[in-house]
């Protein structure tokens, strides 16, 4: 059988003296300079010699010894790595890395699917619960598949290709055969993990027990000792855990259906001893030979939540850098930065999203990602690999036995049936993805017999059971309903159609897509068509007309097209779209961010879109002068006098202007910092009696994150031409000391500063007094403010500095209502506790906006809604 192989007897001998391994009853010491194989070798055999020490077996105890710590050595060296095969991204040194290190632990509900999958309206694939089901949410709330295990004597476990089945038998008999039982909740068990198909394989040749199989299957793997007896002798002691794998591998009914009567016989008989079983398989084909006995109960695994994503994420992006680096500072925080990274590529777009939450398929992106694939912008060539895998290379790669599955699929042919039909599904069932049996069946008959295949039904029917039972796209979501195993696969192949439909001609993919702008469920397969044509047809020319005719027609409600056309630029840039075709995109997206008909969330979304493109206010650095003299200031608008000309930033600060200071190392130059601010910087602010307050704000900001704006990482609150966002009031007062050093033309006696309170009022509201900076009533197109929004609940977030060209104040300056609230120098109180901030913000309401109004903060605040903006102005006395 290709399966066996046999363990050199070396692997067992004892280590060489430099090498000392002491064996404990529970540990082992190493000294010396040892291999991780070395060590975990040494754990097998304090295992072996645990595992028999109060049991009375028939063979020679030494022998006994032996042979388990050869077979154990066996089942680590044969798992202890993670395999990446079949998942078809390749790189250029071999990954290895260690399972143990990167297994996240499974949850599952006990009970099978209504279809062939779970529905996917129960965000088991990160989708939202539907209100037209709540019959399906009379189950509990999922349970760790080791807790099942625990509490059962026997479990089968179910689910969706790529869910992790495999990789969890592949874990436990990892931490069995390392001694380790107790970490997963178990006792000393032998485990045994065999593949199903392999056991089918030998009942197609003769009649044999599973039993006599399995002393068999494993006999040859330890030259001369008795594996196979000492495997039989962990049985009659009730202290073996099997685990049987992919029992949908077995593909005829017929003989699957023998295959789950041999091993209902076996669990049946040795349960009794105290054994504990484990048998894994897809759900579809599973209802069909469904067993049942004694305390042998059924699950199926979910998908992956929030924490289940970054947990994986966190173990992995670790696991890369210490085989790159070592186990290193420098390697922790490359791996902090990687885990930042692919986060947001997760968390930036529903698809990817929903794709995440299955472990095959967050691990192809967790290795795009490592290979420089921009995500979720490049998402198209994502969804290429993760089709490819499961149609092709993973099928054949996946089995335990190492043999595939099932028979190989032709990719390209699958595609140009499959790709039409997600196309038609799309259009019949809209973002619900759900078509009946029957329909299906029609609509493959017609797209065969259009390509002219000689016997359209059983083209049909042969095509339908391979994407089914193959390659798991096309599943049975309900009864008698098939749909994609995630929405996300019907959406990009609904996008490969189109594009295809096209053949390097644009009019009718413009057409098709012109007639969908403005409905949601046709967003995304809009962005993947353009990007399926930019860069996996490498027809940057065709997408250019397409996003340029959205941007010229403007179908759909006012300023969803140049948003979409946007959104589809920055998903393929650079390469998918030509460089005309992007600038003229931009300035689309320029005159949409401040039209004031557009509506605000849209206007919002383009500013945002305008900084990710590499757009920048030509004058962003600018100053505008503020002449001296009288205005009229406060609620009560009482003449005040500012004896003084001064100049204030046209906008507040940005985090274009603010990463300066940051490269040119800002936040680690002593003489650009405060006393109290460099205390602040370097953590002895921490070591003084302080208010609780303070003292909260420290504690929520540890010093580990002041050497960058709180939110500089934050993809929305970095954005380049937003105002920065996350700085304390010493940070901004650094940065004013900073780009005093920057700029040499400040009259005599004048400095760069935070402004007075005062100076802030008066550039804000001009010399009349007006309420807000473009007159005495509230505009909601001219300010980000929570009621700027015409549902009342505010844009979301801050947007670019030159969105609101309603909204400049008399002498010029932008963005002094909302957006932001900004720092001054002025204190708040006598007692000096608090600074003065003005402007209001985006979670702010309009009252807050008013140029008069004054709110505090402490001076440690690093709010999400917190800037600043500078002065020229005297010095301070």
């Amino acid at each position: 059988m290709s399966e066996k192989k046999t363990i050199p007897r070396k692997s067992i001998k004892r280590i060489k003296p430099e090498q000392e391994i002491r064996a404990g009853d529970q540990s082992i010491a190493v000294g010396g300079s040892v291999t991780d194989s070395a060590i975990i070798h040494g754990q097998t055999i304090v295992f072996a010699d645990r595992f028999w020490r109060d049991l009375k077996p028939a063979l020679p105890a030494e022998t006994l010894r032996e042979a388990t710590a050869a077979y154990l050595a066996y089942l680590t060296d044969r798992h202890y790595y993670l395999s990446l095969k079949g998942m078809g991204v390749s790189d250029r040194v071999p990954l290895k890395l260690k399972l143990l290190e990167l297994y996240v632990p499974l949850k599952a509900r006990m009970e099978l699917p209504e279809g062939e999958t779970w529905k996917r309206d129960l965000s088991l694939a990160g989708r939202e619960v539907s209100d037209g089901t709540p019959d399906l949410l009379h189950f509990g709330e999922p349970i760790p598949l080791l807790q099942v295990l625990q509490n059962h004597s026997g479990v089968i476990v179910l689910g969706d290709p790529g869910a992790g089945k495999t990789t969890f038998v592949k874990y436990l008999a990892l931490r069995l055969a390392r001694g380790e039982g107790t970490k997963i909740g178990l006792k000393d068990y032998l485990p045994i993990l065999l593949p199903l198909a392999a056991f089918a394989n030998a009942l197609q040749t003769r009649d044999i027990r599973l039993d006599d199989f399995i002393a068999e299957y494993f006999a040859g793997i330890g030259a001369d000792l008795p594996i196979g007896p000492m495997l039989t002798e962990a049985l009659k002691a009730g202290r073996a855990l099997i685990l049987l794998d992919g029992l949908d591998e077995v593909r005829d009914i017929n003989m699957r259906n023998t295959v789950v009567e041999r091993v209902v016989d076996f669990f049946a008989f040795h349960r009794r001893e105290g054994n504990k079983f484990v048998l894994t398989s897809r759900v579809i084909g599973y209802r069909a030979v469904r067993p049942s006995a004694e305390d042998l109960v059924e699950c199926t695994i979910v998908d992956f939540e929030e924490d289940e994503i970054e947990e994986f994420i966190k173990y992995w992006t670790s696991a890369l850098e210490k085989q790159a680096q070592g186990n290193t500072a420098v390697a922790a925080a490359d791996a902090e930065t990687d885990r930042r990274e692919l986060l947001d590529a997760i968390q930036l777009n529903p698809g990817v999203r929903q794709l995440a939450s299955t472990p095959l398929l967050l691990t192809i992106l967790a290795l795009m990602k490592r290979q420089g694939v921009s995500l979720p912008e490049r998402r198209v060539q994502l969804y290429d690999q993760y089709v490819n895998t499961l149609l092709s290379t993973w099928n054949r790669a996946r089995s335990i036995s190492g043999r595939a599955p099932g028979r190989d699929i032709d990719e390209i042919q699958t595609i140009r049936i499959l790709a039409p039909l997600a196309l038609w599904m799309h259009e019949i069932s809209l973002g619900i993805g759900l078509v009946g049996r029957e329909d299906i069946r029609r609509k493959l008959e017609e797209l065969f017999l259009e390509r002219g295949d000689p016997s359209p039904q059983q083209a049909s029917r042969q095509f339908l059971t391979d994407v089914h039972e193959y390659a798991a796209l096309l599943l049975e979501r309900g009864p008698g309903e098939y749909g994609c195993i995630h929405l996300t696969f019907e959406e990009y192949l609904a996008a490969v159609a189109l594009a295809l439909k096209g053949q390097g001609d644009s009019v009718p993919i413009i057409e098709t897509l012109s007639a969908h702008v403005g409905e949601q469920a046709w967003r995304e397969v809009t962005l993947l068509t353009i990007g399926y044509l930019g860069l996996r047809q490498q027809l940057p020319k065709v997408s250019g007309e397409v996003v340029e005719a959205l941007v010229n027609n403007r179908p759909g409600p006012p300023g969803e097209a140049v948003v979409l056309a946007g959104d589809a630029v920055l998903d393929t840039w650079p390469g998918g779209v030509p460089p005309q075709s992007k600038e003229h995109v931009i300035q689309a997206l320029l005159d949409t961010m401040q039209d004031g008909v557009i509506r605000s969330e849209l206007r919002r979304h383009a500013s945002l879109l305008l900084g990710r493109l590499g757009w920048r206010p030509g004058d962003i650095d600018r100053f505008v002068e503020v002449p001296a003299g009288e205005y009229q200031a406060g609620v009560k608008k009482e003449a005040q006098d500012i004896p003084y000309a001064y100049w204030i930033g046209k906008y507040p600060v940005t985090n274009i202007q603010f990463a300066r200071f940051v490269k040119e190392n800002g936040y680690q130059f002593r003489e650009f910092w405060s006393d109290d601010g460099w205390d602040w910087r370097t953590g002895r602010f921490d070591e003084r009696t302080l208010e609780d307050v303070n003292r909260d704000w420290l504690e929520h900001r540890p010093l580990a994150k002041r050497n960058v704006p709180y939110y500089w990482h934050n993809i929305e609150l970095s954005n380049p031409i937003v105002p920065i966002v996350g700085v304390s009031w010493f940070e901004a007062e650094a940065y004013c000391n900073w780009l005093s050093k920057k700029i040499v033309a400040v009259p005599e006696g004048y400095a760069i500063r935070l402004p007075h309170n005062d100076e802030w009022e008066r550039a804000s509201r001009g010399s009349d007094g007006r309420e807000y900076p473009w007159g005495d009533e509230f505009d909601k197109t001219a300010a980000n403010t929570w009621d700027s929004d015409p549902t009342g609940t505010g844009l979301g977030g801050t947007t670019a500095v030159c969105t609101f060209p309603k909204g400049v104040s008399p002498i010029g300056a932008w963005d002094m209502s909302g957006n932001v609230w900004e720092w001054t120098s002025s204190w708040y109180d006598e007692e000096k506790k608090y600074r003065m901030v003005c402007g209001g913000s985006w979670i702010g309401y309009q009252w807050f906006a008013r140029s008069s109004f004054c709110n505090w903060s402490i001076p440690l605040t690093f709010n999400d809604d917190l800037g600043f903006r500078v002065v020229i102005a005297p010095k301070d006395s």
